[in-house]
């Protein structure tokens, strides 16, 4: 079997959030699908990669019950220092830690209403990987659940200013201060994610990107729901 979770990249991302990285706003495809593709229809989420909680917090704002799941401690302890001052959303909300050489998620089958899954696909490395925790998101939505999944593509920073080492994968130095690159799996193509969410019913591909200040980022995000 196939583990959820990149060992380095654990590790990487606990230095991050040691060292004070933080995010205080949700992204803004959550502000707008939660509305546009959930239709503000309250129901349970769960967060997988839930970083610096900014969406699963919107989220529960928002009224939803969310589950948060991350594989890095030090997110696990930033999102619940953020919870403890807010009681009230704290009620709806439960946490996750992944273990490095996990294969399922904390969730029963057919438990959740939606998935959120944004800025993590790319990190897992391998279509093995991805397809592998896809299936899991499979399994845990309710029939009709519905997801919201992105990836790196092509023209973002990752693979423009990465070195590829085949198979859509490239090595980028996410911080000047890291000592390794990391790697993330870019799919040049948007019929090439889509192959990646077999199974699942495809209500809607796009992507959402910027370029300014010598920064660039170009994801494929794709709304889709199980049978």
């Amino acid at each position: 079997m196939v583990n959820l979770v990149v060992p380095e990249n654990v590790d990487r991302y606990n230095k991050h959030y040691r060292e004070g990285y933080d995010k205080k706003y949700p992204t803004l495809e959550v502000v707008r699908l939660e509305i546009w593709y959930f239709k503000k229809q309250l129901g349970t989420v769960l967060d997988y990669g839930c970083g610096t909680g900014a969406n699963m917090l919107h989220l529960l704002e928002r009224g939803y019950k969310v589950i948060g799941v991350d594989a890095a401690t030090e997110s696990i302890k930033l999102v619940t220092s953020k919870l403890e001052s807010r009681p009230l959303l704290r009620e709806r909300a439960a946490l996750h830690l992944i273990g490095r050489d996990d294969e399922r998620l904390p969730c029963d089958d057919d438990s959740c209403d939606y998935v959120i899954c944004l800025s993590v696909l790319s990190l897992l490395q391998t279509r093995e990987r991805i397809a592998r925790l896809l299936r899991e998101f499979r399994r845990v939505l309710k029939p009709g659940g519905k997801m919201i999944v992105d990836i790196n593509g092509p023209d973002g920073s990752f693979a423009q200013k990465g070195r590829f080492v085949g198979d859509d994968t490239f090595e980028y130095f996410i911080n000047k201060a890291d000592e390794v690159p990391a790697r993330f799996y870019c799919p040049k193509t948007k019929e090439a994610f889509v192959q990646l969410l077999e199974g699942f019913v495809i209500d809607d591909v796009g992507h959402a990107s910027f370029e300014y200040m010598g920064q660039a980022s170009m994801e494929f995000l794709a709304c889709a729901h199980k049978a």
